[in-house]
């Protein structure tokens, strides 16, 4: 059944996903770096720890806003359905999308994409309240 919690929730994965979109649609081509080059795992992981602490900060707002126990699991795991579907379509209609984007970029994109959603399943095991399960 449909809650006010699931519907923020859902909101708050749209704009997760929406903002995350939007970054690399306007900032890709300056961000992403071709994983053929020799130094792509520097680069890399910077765009993670970023992608990571913005996360957290995501989390720890939606923690103010839904204090239920499990509200960040919930957002972890509807945030990164959510974004998988969307995403589908983005890469499938990458003309739309990305443009600009060489097929190494757009590569590169769905690398940062596949560790960031495991970030953002991983992550509410950090912001969760004590007594959860993890």
């Amino acid at each position: 059944m449909f809650s006010e919690k699931m519907g923020l929730t859902l909101l708050f994965s749209l704009l997760v996903w929406l903002g995350a979109t939007l970054f690399f649609v306007f900032f890709g081509p300056l961000v992403l770096v071709s994983p053929y080059r020799q130094h792509f795992l520097p680069p890399f992981l910077l765009l993670e720890v970023a992608t990571g602490v913005v996360l957290y900060v995501v989390f720890v707002l939606f923690r103010r806003l839904d204090p239920s126990p499990y509200a960040a699991v919930r957002l972890g795991v509807v945030g990164s359905a959510v974004g998988l579907i969307l995403d589908t379509f983005v890469i499938w209609n990458k003309g739309v999308f990305f443009a600009g984007l060489p097929d190494e970029q757009l590569l590169a994109f769905v690398i940062w994409m596949a560790f960031a959603y495991g970030l953002y399943l991983l992550l509410p095991l950090l912001t969760g309240k004590k007594g959860t399960p993890f």
